[in-house]
């Protein structure tokens, strides 16, 4: 804004307020358009000044009056004695220099239109590149947002997925444990039926021991060996003492001895 009120300062004081006329109150009003109302503004105040003057009154203005162009000061002072009180010429100097008037001025606003349009020209690149600026970071946002979301929904995949491998692994897991559990019971289980098993049979060689073992059998085959020693002696002495009487006859004394003899 700073650069528009430049521009406009470099008018005379009369045509500042005449532009300022046509333009308007621009509160509110974006710098580019308050640009482009003053252009619209310059280009109507100087077919305004234009229109009414005579060409012949333009070519004999720089005769008059000289080629050299006005300055701001020169122009201001023209104008203020033109405000004088008085009436209006008619001749041909007034006439011409009253074109004059009005060519220097629309020469200043002109320069100035050149100027404004050079402003309004790079204030639509700005905005231009402004929004071309924001359309990329917005296209960039979106992106951003885009991979986001996509690496986001790739992170959820990938933990979904590998809860599931785990899960997966967990049952695995139980299932083998379970598997080797009833294996080493089916063989703690084995193992305690065959020492049972043994247990048991010991046991029973035990009671088999105890009851006919090796060293009773040994003493009771003893015991026979000396029974029948004792018996076939007693059965001598007892034949020797009948024999002595004459009482047996020697077919019972036979029948004696092999009773003694199955014994």
């Amino acid at each position: 804004m700073e650069e528009l009120h430049h521009h406009l300062q470099q008018l005379p004081g009369f045509l500042q307020a005449e532009l300022a006329a046509h333009v308007g109150d621009w509160n509110g009003t974006r710098y580019i358009d308050i640009t482009d109302k003053h252009i619209h503004a310059i280009n109507h105040l100087v077919a305004s000044k234009r229109a009414p003057l005579q060409q012949d009154h333009i070519d004999n203005s720089y005769f008059l009056w000289g080629t050299d162009p006005w300055d701001k000061s020169s122009l201001e002072l023209n104008a203020q004695m033109r405000g004088m009180p008085g009436g209006v010429p008619t001749d041909f100097y007034y006439m011409t220099g009253d074109a004059r008037f009005h060519m220097e001025s629309i020469r200043f606003l002109n320069e100035l239109k050149g100027n404004l349009e050079s402003l309004h020209a790079r204030l639509i690149e700005q905005e231009r590149e402004y929004n071309e600026r924001m359309a990329q970071e917005a296209a960039q946002r979106q992106a951003e947002e885009a991979a986001r979301a996509r690496a986001e929904a790739e992170a959820a995949a990938r933990r979904l997925a590998e809860e599931q491998a785990a899960q997966q692994r967990a049952i695995e897991a139980a299932l083998q444990l379970a598997q080797r559990q009833v294996e080493e019971a089916e063989h703690a289980l084995a193992l305690r039926n065959a020492e049972e098993a043994r247990a048991k049979e010991a046991e029973s060689n035990r009671a088999i021991e105890m009851t006919f073992g090796p060293e009773a059998s040994r003493e009771i085959d003893n015991a026979i060996k000396v029974l029948r020693g004792t018996i076939e002696i007693a059965i001598t002495d007892f034949s020797n003492t009948i024999s002595a009487h004459g009482a047996f006859d020697m077919s019972q004394l036979e029948a004696i001895q092999n009773m003694s003899a199955t014994h």
